[in-house]
């Protein structure tokens, strides 16, 4: 037995399968594979021994300790908003840092997640940790973060405002 799709059915169903598809052969749809961290300053060099800093922008701040196990980084740390982000808005919509593992040209070979807050969370819970063991790719020469995230004031008239550092997306396919 034969059933017929009507148009309004065919139109939307295309829209998924073709989606799918996309996303399917694309693993930079939801990775920052292959993008480039090109500010020196931001690469930080991974070594054999235990290490620790700040890598900082002018919005967000992540305080990281990190040893290194043969395959593996236990890394720990802080992310703390700056400035008036800390001071002038009262929640986080929504707020994810990740960390990158960078080749020797500071391409990103993988990313993971190492914080993330969501639902409107009060901005009086800071700092924000975080603690992760982590496989290290093979190639991997440096580390980095990206971050991106929505504040939001407390007011009638509630105010947001966008915040995010990523590394740059080559042309390259």
């Amino acid at each position: 037995m034969r059933t017929k799709v009507s148009c309004s059915m065919k139109s939307p169903l295309i829209l998924m399968v073709a989606l799918l598809l996309l996303t399917s052969c694309s693993s930079r749809f939801f990775s920052y594979k292959g993008a480039v961290v090109t500010q020196k300053d931001q690469m930080i060099p991974l070594q054999e021994t235990e290490n620790q800093g700040v890598w900082k922008t002018n919005e967000l701040a992540v305080n990281y300790h990190y040893s290194r196990m043969s395959e593996a980084l236990k890394i720990s740390g802080t992310v703390k908003l700056l400035g008036g982000f800390a001071i002038g808005f009262s929640s986080i919509h929504q707020l994810s840092v990740q960390l990158l593992f960078l080749d020797s040209h500071g391409v990103v070979i993988e990313n993971a997640a190492l914080f993330s807050a969501e639902s409107d969370r009060s901005m009086d819970i800071m700092p924000m940790k975080f603690e992760r063991t982590i496989a290290v790719p093979p190639e991997t020469r440096y580390i980095s973060f990206t971050y991106d995230g929505v504040l939001i004031d407390g007011s009638t008239d509630s105010t947001s405002v966008n915040i995010g550092n990523s590394p740059s997306r080559s042309l390259r396919w």
